[in-house]
């Protein structure tokens, strides 16, 4: 096994396709192909599904990459730290679930800092993915969506990556749909779960298996016999443009009312719901926020006033 090999997986995994990695890496497909071939026979195990589409990671590749991806952010962190540029006056990182308003905050540090040097590094992860970025100090500080009927699974995880979560907001629960949808038009704020019965829910890999999965059974959303499984925020939103899939989602129309700018979309609330989002930082125990973490938290501070709370507090620290 070779850092090239790694390197390969993590790029095909990233663009669903050979020939878009190769392209990426300044590589052949063959040599690329041949490549991940040898891991794999290395292993004794399939990495990825081939297919006329593209490639997807197989159970065991997704479990292979989960390994492999916390290792390759830190030996960049090496290479960063032995050659170092140091045009850059600053720095900063995060991981969150894709949040679109994180955008709006890494643009507003770039303007800030940009005649002085910033070199930003965003992360869309999920989850424990998240958790262990910042654990792992890949990125900086985190931010997470957790759903209250996990609070002790959480807490334990925290206490066990000696993270703290810092929880800004308790949000509803609601569905995001796209203008296609037979219910995009529904008169009332809020819907019935069951109404949902003839429609795919599109979700990301975490909520498909795992500790998690069991959300739409606690949210009494029926099951059907469709469901559209992803890695990507931006496949989530295309999917909700073309399609009559929902997206289960928090409730965010009281700060952001005109929801994702790059979409048409509307979320409704679910009826009788007993849980509830919350969002907040995470933060390493260890390793506290600097100077652009804290003022991240500050900007974020203007739509959740708790936010602004933190950033003060570890100001003072």
């Amino acid at each position: 096994m070779t850092l090239n090999q790694l390197n390969y997986v993590i790029e095909v995994n990233k663009c669903g396709t050979i020939n878009k990695a190769a392209a990426n890496l300044f590589t052949s497909q063959s040599v690329l192909s041949t490549s991940i071939r040898n891991l794999e026979a290395e292993l004794g195990r399939d990495i990825f599904i081939r297919s006329p589409k593209g490639v997807t990671p197989t159970p065991f590749g997704h479990t292979f990459l989960n390994y492999i991806i916390p290792i390759h952010h830190q030996l960049k962190q090496l290479d960063d730290m032995i050659e170092k540029n140091t045009s850059y006056g600053h720095a900063f990182s995060i991981a969150s679930n894709g949040f679109y308003f994180i955008n709006n905050i890494c643009s507003e540090l770039y303007h800030r800092y940009k005649n002085e040097g910033i070199h930003i590094k965003q992360y869309d992860a999920f989850g424990n993915e998240i958790m262990s970025m910042v654990s792992r100090n890949i990125a900086e500080i985190g931010l997470l969506r957790i759903w209250d009927c996990y609070d002790s699974l959480m807490s334990r995880q925290f206490d066990t990556l000696h993270l703290d979560f810092l929880p800004i907001t308790t949000l509803n629960i609601g569905i995001t749909i796209g203008p296609t949808h037979p219910l995009f038009t529904y008169p009332e704020e809020s819907i019935d779960p069951e109404l949902l019965a003839p429609y795919p829910a599109v979700m990301y890999e975490h909520l498909d298996s795992g500790p998690y999965a069991d959300i739409y059974k606690r949210l009494h959303l029926p099951a059907t016999k469709n469901r559209i499984v992803t890695s990507s925020r931006a496949a989530i939103y295309e999917t909700l443009d073309d399609t009559d899939a929902y997206f289960l989602n928090s409730y965010y129309n009281e700060y952001y009312p005109s929801g994702c700018p790059a979409h048409v979309t509307r979320t409704l609330l679910l009826k009788d719901c007993t849980i509830h989002s919350k969002i907040g930082w995470i933060i390493n125990r260890d390793n506290p926020p600097g100077k652009l973490a804290i003022e991240c938290m500050e900007i974020l501070g203007r739509k959740f006033p708790e936010s602004a709370r933190y950033a003060a507090q570890y100001k003072k620290s």
